[in-house]
């Protein structure tokens, strides 16, 4: 029993003094995030916005929580490069930390002056996004240049724009606050003609609804929204278009 005594003690030394490889890791992650929060100050200073994302994007791989002025700085820098949803995303998790009046006012903008839009192509190739009225406002013309960029570059968006009537690919709809509208061109709806977009009106808990929260009107597309035209035609999805 006496020679147990001594062994055990040893062994709570050896683990107190050598702690678990996770508390290691999880102080180099601060470290590491003490280290990119400095970089992301320095280079929000600067307006290097480029340099601001990439360095907020490390950081949120880290096992840490972003601070009240790196989500700032994010969403500053997210709105500075045309990614609204990206911005918005910041924003709420700011405002989590902090509701401040700067940020209580900047999501109302977003809440009233921007709808969610997913568009896509399949398979994924350049198109074609037209905005019927380039918006004044600086932040919302970047939207949609970025969106446009995306579009011709990949072929696909996900994201938020400013309300505004739109064509993608040829085909038009139209971005109102609180719609969500998604649309996908692919061989298989060409060779059917072109459809109308889906829109998915949310309410204000974020449930899908068939009542347009923009006109309080109930709207016949939404009743479709998330399915997908008929044909007779039994056409590939990598078929080339008609």
């Amino acid at each position: 029993m006496h020679l147990r005594l001594p062994l055990l003690v040893l062994a709570l030394l050896a683990f107190f003094w050598c702690p678990p490889a996770t508390a290691g890791a999880r102080t180099a992650d601060e470290a590491e995030h003490a280290r990119l929060s400095d970089e992301i100050e320095k280079l929000a200073k600067r307006q290097v916005w480029t340099g601001v994302e990439r360095k907020f994007r490390d950081l949120e791989r880290l096992d840490t929580e972003p601070t009240y002025e790196d989500l700032v700085y994010g969403a500053t820098a997210a709105r500075e490069l045309g990614d609204v949803k990206h911005c918005y995303e910041r924003l709420k998790a700011a405002a989590r930390l902090g509701a401040t009046k700067e940020i209580v006012d900047w999501l109302w903008d977003i809440d009233n002056n921007y709808g969610s839009v997913e568009l896509l192509t399949v398979p994924n190739r350049s198109a074609e996004l037209l905005v019927d009225e380039m918006p004044f406002d600086p932040n919302q013309r970047k939207a949609v240049e970025a969106a446009q960029e995306s579009v011709r570059r990949d072929g696909i968006f996900v994201g938020m724009l400013p309300k505004g009537d739109y064509s993608f690919a040829t085909q038009r709809f139209t971005v109102e606050p609180g719609v969500s509208v998604r649309i996908e061109v692919s061989p298989r709806v060409r060779r059917q003609g072109v459809i109308d977009p889906v829109i998915i009106y949310r309410d204000e808990y974020g449930n899908p609804t068939t009542v347009n929260p923009a006109s309080a009107k109930e709207d016949a597309s939404s009743s479709q929204a998330g399915t997908e035209p008929s044909s007779t035609d039994d056409v590939p999805p990598d078929s080339p278009e008609e």
